[in-house]
């Protein structure tokens, strides 16, 4: 186990500088696609904007430096929205560096038919603003779509004079790496830190296991790749979070890039808010349905107690038997958590979802088309149960099968043969037969077995009947209270037939107590000189046919 150990902790080391590694991969990975430019135009290799169009839909937005500047509406002397975006984004472009810092200027004009505003920079025009361009929903003016525009380029090219002073390079760059390399130690450290929680994990689960399965059960083989697999499923989740945030920092450490940080860094908070904010509102159902649950394991144990009480004998209910409270007990449990989970269920966060009643439709069908035959099985268990008719450790018959009955089962009934032969009966079987019991009058575990013999007239009735008492007294294993008796069947025109009755407590040695009573009356009779009128004799012998008693040890035959 330590050799196995050791061996999964070095390939555990070696996985954990592949997720390292894998992990930094995927950073850059994930900056550049950032990174890269979004826009209708392949041939646009200003890595820093782009316009963004979205199919089907006439309006096209002006994006510039990561930020979205105006979105145009209006179609202008057949220039389409899409076509001033683009226009506009390539003059944003082409636009000299040294003119950036000065102000931005708004000035009315007038162009096909009708009125709007042009924004310029240094004598350069950027776009125009038509009165189509404003959005009917905000019900706003031509100005003020102009003035927001103004304000979203001077952002942008704050951001790209901010981008090229060498400071700010440096400094992103260097927060960048710093990031990178606490991403790495925080990697590296969780990586072995999961290694010892996986270790403690599996140990603890271990000694739970060996106690519950008393060393019968490997666990070592199965526990690693479980608790292996559960730790690096939750390691992997919180590396790629530790690389979210790593990459939102780093993002945002640039001006070019920052909005996309920001953008970033929003949707992880608006995500941890909207998990917290469910969390909070489902906390009154959570605690309503645990009221419940708690409800019903009150009245649960309230049950089991007072019906256990009955089962023992302490209290007196008139509506529960002792031999039937055990299956009540579990009837009304299996009803009061049924109507407890059918009262709690749509207090269950989630319950009102379409995916959870589909899921629930989906089990509900699964179980009802799948134990149908095991519900009725059930069902006949339980008439069995409250009719009576048998119990564990009484000897019943039913059809061609005599035993012992060792289990009641939800499913099914198991007897024990007198020839040791376990039969299993489902309950189903055994409501639409006949049951004979045979140790219900005579007391838990005693049984009641019977042999018959025929005598001829010749010999006095009540010295037979003292005889087959004799045997009886002197066979093992059959009860001296209440004691053996015997009764005359029949009285036939050869022989007498009498019927010895007698109790044994061994059902299950029904067979070989019998074969032991025979031997005895065998015994009994050959000694006192009567003879057993079996095979029937049509003419009376001159003497009795009887074995005399030196001849009873005849070889191979041994003495007792």
């Amino acid at each position: 186990m330590i050799k196995t150990g050791n061996r999964l902790g070095r390939d555990r080391s070696a996985q954990g500088s592949r997720i390292i590694l894998l992990a930094g991969v995927l950073f850059i990975a994930l900056v550049a696609a950032l990174a890269a430019p979004k826009g209708v135009r392949a041939q646009a290799t200003e890595p820093t904007g782009a316009v963004l169009i979205e199919e089907g839909d006439p309006d096209a937005t002006l994006t510039y430096l990561n930020r979205p500047i105006i979105t145009f509406r209006a179609t202008i002397a057949g220039i389409t929205p899409a076509m001033r975006a683009e226009r506009s984004y390539r003059r944003l472009v082409d636009l000299p560096q040294d003119i950036l810092g000065q102000d931005i200027v708004a000035e009315p004009i007038e162009f096909a038919g009708s009125t709007g505003i042009i924004l310029s920079i240094g004598g350069q025009p950027l776009f125009g603003i038509a009165s189509g361009d404003v959005d009917p929903e905000q019900l706003s003016s031509v100005g003020t779509l102009a003035a927001e525009a103004k304000k979203n380029l001077a952002e942008a090219f704050s951001a790209r004079l901010e981008q090229g002073e060498l400071p700010v390079l440096l400094r992103g760059i260097g927060l960048t790496v710093l990031a990178l390399a606490i991403l790495a130690g925080l990697v590296w450290a969780l990586w072995h830190l999961r290694l010892r929680i996986g270790e403690r994990f599996h140990s603890v689960i271990a000694r739970r296991v060996e106690r519950a399965t008393a060393g019968k059960f490997d666990w070592t083989r199965y526990g690693y790749a479980l608790t292996a697999r559960l730790m690096q499923l939750a390691t992997t989740f919180i590396i790629l979070l530790l690389i979210y945030i790593c990459l939102a920092f780093s993002l945002r450490q640039f001006p070019v890039m920052a909005p996309i940080g920001d953008r970033l860094r929003g949707f992880l908070i608006e995500l941890i808010s909207n998990l917290a904010a469910s969390a909070a509102g489902a906390i009154p159902g959570i605690v309503t349905a645990l009221v419940i649950l708690l409800i019903a394991q009150a009245l649960v144990q309230v049950t089991s107690n007072v019906i256990g009480a009955a089962e023992g004998g302490r209290v007196t209910l008139p509506i529960i038997k002792p031999d039937t409270a055990s299956a009540t007990k579990r009837l009304l449990r299996v009803i009061i958590w049924g109507a407890a989970l059918a009262i709690a269920y749509p207090y269950i966060p989630g319950s009102d979802s379409a995916a959870f009643q589909g899921l629930s439709v989906m089990l509900g069908l699964m179980i009802t088309l799948g134990s149908t035959g095991i519900v009725s099985q059930i069902m006949s268990g339980t008439v069995l149960v409250y009719s009576r008719a048998l119990h564990p450790g009484e000897y019943v018959s039913t059809g061609d099968v005599e035993g012992v009955v060792t289990e009641m089962g939800a499913i099914s009934t198991k007897l024990v043969t007198p020839q040791n032969e376990e039969v299993t009966i489902p309950n189903a079987v055994l409501v639409e037969a006949t049951i004979k019991n045979y140790s219900r009058l005579f007391g838990q575990g005693s049984v009641q077995l019977s042999t018959k013999v025929t005598i001829g007239y010749d010999t006095p009735w009540r010295q037979v009947q003292a005889m087959l008492l004799m045997a009886a007294e002197q066979t093992e294993s059959i009860v001296r209270k209440p004691a053996p008796y015997v009764v005359q069947r029949a009285l036939t025109d050869f022989y007498i037939e009498y019927e010895l009755f007698a109790l044994t407590d061994k059902p299950r040695e029904q067979l070989t107590i019998r074969s032991r009573l025979h031997s005895k009356i065998q015994d009994v009779f050959n000694e006192y000189g009567v003879q057993i009128m079996s095979p029937q004799y049509y003419e009376q012998p001159p003497q009795p046919l009887i074995v005399p008693k030196e001849k009873w040890y005849t070889a191979p035959a041994k003495r007792e």
